[in-house]
């Protein structure tokens, strides 16, 4: 633990900070690349009506 002494607008404050590095740091995790997204195929245009 580790002790600070903080003054926030005039009010001091005693605070106390638990350390966690040494646990968390034991096993970091790799990132996964993210599989590229596929792009949306274009509809084809829609064939013009005929002329009744």
């Amino acid at each position: 633990m580790k002790k600070f002494n903080i003054t926030v607008n005039g009010t001091a404050y005693e605070v106390e900070v638990e350390e966690v590095r040494a646990a968390a740091a034991a096993a970091p995790a790799a990132p996964k690349a993210a599989a590229p997204a596929a792009a949306p195929k274009a509809a084809a245009p829609a064939a013009p009506a005929a002329a009744p």
